[in-house]
């Protein structure tokens, strides 16, 4: 694998990208996202309607909780109702990846081979990082931090904001939707910070190749998810961010 990606690194290094290794990788961010985007939307279409789902599945859960095999079913008749593969949302984030797994290994058998790995201020084959004397890791780089930020952002566009307690709401009505904003909270939590965190870990580690690659590509994948989920759950912050600037 790390030899078909070796080769369409060249490829593009060679023929399209003025044999600027950083160009390089640009382009191949930006030709992913365009291959990804019909899988994206699905994704971002079944994520949206299994957001709008989640009162109906907590009332399978709750009605068919001593029975795993009967509520596994009746969660498949109430996907397949409503049009909705769950395993839809796997494939894009596997395919993501595989390119990186497959681009770490390009670039790990570029050094050997003596390519113009320059770009801007960032040598491409090395690691985004600062080390400070006297800390025991590296500081990560604009790159690294650009990518998670990015993800993040991303991350928040896709969650949904969920429905608020209304006075007007009957009893019944408020317990539901503060069962599921609890429920929403938590796995929002995990979630959303589960792959930032990981980059900005792992990142100050890998080649600023791969930054670049997961800055790009991120960056991209937020606005071709907009029109499809608008700010969602980004949304509050942004307002409470606002509000905050106005006081000051």
């Amino acid at each position: 694998m790390n030899e078909f990606f070796l080769q369409i690194i060249l490829f593009f290094y060679n023929n399209i990208a003025f044999k600027n290794l950083g160009l390089t990788i640009i382009e191949i961010a930006v030709l992913t996202r365009l291959l990804f985007y019909p899988m994206l939307k699905q994704q971002l279409s079944s994520s949206k309607k299994m957001a709008e789902l989640k009162p109906h599945l907590d009332a399978l859960n709750a009605k068919h909780k001593d029975n795993k095999q009967v509520l596994q079913q009746a969660q498949l008749a109430l996907y397949k109702q409503h049009g909705i593969n769950p395993a839809a949302g796997c494939l894009p984030m596997i395919l993501q990846i595989v390119i990186m797994i497959g681009l770490l290994g390009g670039m790990n058998k570029i050094l050997t081979m003596g390519l113009h790995t320059t770009f801007l201020w960032w040598d491409m084959a090395k690691p985004d990082a600062h080390k400070i004397e006297g800390l025991k890791f590296a500081i990560p780089g604009v790159l690294v931090f650009i990518s998670s930020i990015a993800q993040y952002i991303q991350s928040m566009m896709m969650m949904p904001i969920p429905p608020k307690v209304l006075k007007v709401d009957k009893p019944k009505e408020k317990e539901e939707k503060k069962d599921f904003a609890s429920s929403y909270a938590e796995s929002m939590q995990s979630t959303v910070w589960m792959f930032p965190l990981m980059f900005l870990f792992f990142g100050a580690s890998w080649p600023s190749g791969l930054a670049l690659y997961w800055s790009v590509s991120s960056i991209l994948t937020i606005f071709q998810q907009y029109p499809i989920t608008g700010l969602g759950s980004l949304k509050p912050q942004l307002d409470k961010l606002i509000s905050l600037t106005k006081r000051a």
